[in-house]
């Protein structure tokens, strides 16, 4: 208990040092022995191994319904009955209730059209389209799947040693042999996953979510631990963010397609072992990619970017994350300040127990006694209340820092595929320059098939530059449109959560602060 102790005093602090190593990154004050850090290959060795539309009707307003509502029956023509009778009664009827397939045709050209959208947005789409047109969106199908990870079990001893967990699946989607199935994977298993999955998604504009990050350090702890020493705190949070993580690619529509992630959930045997788990984290993969990418920023975003709409949702990206760093800094000192607050009620409650020891007067000393239980009592339900808000909160803003690097990634591949694509049109025009030239000199005529094969060549590589530059801006603004909505929902329950949790702790207390009243009121006999 006294190791735990230790190893949650430090809090995380997110400098802007290009310095500071990554694995202090998200190293947490709160319970650092639970907080993780960014891969190493050491770490890699050492463990062994994302209402219906209306119908408009015409309603006929004959001079027949009107009569039957006016009450001055000198303001209707006697002739006007008569006209009213030859028309025939029916074809009223079937203006409302027409027997054919009339409003059946009316009501299918009315409802919004799904059928194209896979095709509407893999088509490429012009700079206007980018900036001023919406794609149609398929309204997102129920994914009824639950994945939860439970039995963390270390397999081996020593250095060797690693952990494994439960991995149980239960959905009814087609797409799965069995509704019901269950898997064992290694954190290395977990991580290849996500190195799979940026390589085949990342470039298409996909926010990729983000595993916990390794702890060498938790993790060196619990191989060297013995069953009964093993922090169990580090553990269960793992466990609980290796279980978020798996929910968000479940729920994503391209992501729960991928057959990588499908085989990682449902494939019985061990997956093959992962070779490239020593990969970088998001944030460092973010910070070695700045020194080039800021070049590339500052060629292409400037001058040419024409969607006002990055433009925005770019500088809003980094004040989110700027904001989010500076608030878990602060949830942290905020632990770090109820921790030692509960530390000096216990203390406080240690001095009365000594001051009633010595106290004479027995109500007085009983109520003595009775306060230190109280300090005590109050201690321990700040503890947990404190426990509960980093995980309930904290853990939450720290996840949402890895998955706006994963956006900053995103925008990062366009900045790069628009680069590509401007540097095929300038090698295009110098290509075309060079064969007007040699048309232009008589000697060179043998080398114009040539230069024909090679302006073929190079206007493909700018077909294909443009259309894979519209094709990631669609996506990454459908992408950032399901994000806010998943981000704005994930905060919104949490902060209920914890409001529900601040008020239940509370409550607590003053029945605690109720319960001793009377002990106090003794001291007046």
């Amino acid at each position: 208990m006294s190791n735990d102790l230790e190893h949650r005093s430090s809090p995380p602090d997110f400098g802007d040092d290009e310095m500071k190593d990554d694995d202090q990154m998200f190293k947490s004050a709160t319970l650092p022995v639970t907080d993780d850090i960014p891969l190493s290959e050491d770490d890699e060795e050492e463990e062994n191994p994302f209402g219906e539309p209306s119908v408009s009707k015409k309603v006929s307003t004959n001079i027949n319904e009107l009569s039957t509502k006016n009450d001055t029956p000198l303001t209707i023509p006697s002739v006007t009955p008569i006209a009213v009778l030859e028309s025939p009664p029916m074809k009223q009827d079937n203006q409302f209730f027409p027997s054919d397939t009339g409003i059946n045709s009316i009501e299918s050209s009315t409802q919004p059209v799904y059928e194209n959208q896979s095709s509407a947005i893999s088509k490429p789409i012009t700079n206007e389209n980018i900036s001023t047109t919406k794609p149609i969106q398929k309204p997102k199908e129920d994914h009824n799947i639950e994945i939860t990870v439970s039995d963390p079990t270390k397999v081996g001893e020593g250095m060797s040693s690693y952990m494994t967990y439960r991995i149980t699946t239960k959905t009814s989607l087609s797409m799965f042999k069995q509704k019901e199935f269950s898997v064992n994977r290694r954190f290395s298993d977990f991580l290849g996953l996500h190195t799979k999955l940026v390589s085949k998604h990342l470039q298409m504009g996909v926010i990729i979510p983000s595993p916990p990050e390794k702890d060498s350090l938790s993790m060196a702890k619990v191989k060297i631990s013995k069953d009964e020493g093993i922090p169990t705190d580090f553990i269960d949070r793992r466990r609980s963010q290796l279980e978020r993580y798996l929910n968000r690619l479940a729920h994503h529509d391209k992501l729960i397609q991928d057959p990588d992630f499908r085989d990682f959930i449902e494939m019985s045997t061990d997956l093959p072992k992962s070779t490239s788990t020593q990969a970088l984290s998001s944030a460092g993969v973010l910070r070695a990619l700045s020194n080039i990418t800021n070049q590339v920023t500052k060629l292409t975003t400037k001058t040419s970017e024409q969607d006002q709409w990055f433009e925005e949702k770019h500088t809003f990206i980094l004040d989110l994350h700027t904001n989010f760093k500076q608030l878990f800094n602060h949830f942290n000192t905020l632990f770090t300040q109820r921790k030692e607050a509960g530390q000096a009620l216990k203390l406080l409650s240690t001095s009365l127990n000594h001051l009633a020891t010595i106290e004479e007067h027995t109500l007085l000393s009983s109520a003595l006694i009775e306060l230190a239980n109280v300090e005590e009592k109050i201690e321990q339900i700040n503890i947990d209340h404190s426990l509960k808000e980093y995980t309930l909160i904290s853990e939450l803003i720290k996840e949402y820092i890895s998955l706006l690097e994963m956006v900053q990634l995103a925008f990062q591949e366009r900045i790069k595929l628009h680069q590509q694509w401007l540097t095929a049109e300038d090698t295009l025009k110098k290509k075309r320059e060079a064969k007007i030239k040699l048309e232009q000199t008589a000697k060179n005529v043998d080398k114009l098939p040539q230069a024909e094969m090679e302006i073929n060549e190079w206007d493909g590589k700018v077909i294909r530059g443009k259309e894979e530059f519209e094709r990631i801006s669609t996506s990454i603004k459908q992408e950032l449109e399901n994000f806010e909505q998943t981000r704005i929902d994930d905060f919104k329950q949490g902060i209920q959560l914890y409001f529900q949790q601040l008020l239940e702790q509370q409550e607590k207390i003053l029945e605690i602060w109720e319960s001793y009243l009377p002990e106090a009121n003794k001291i007046n006999l």
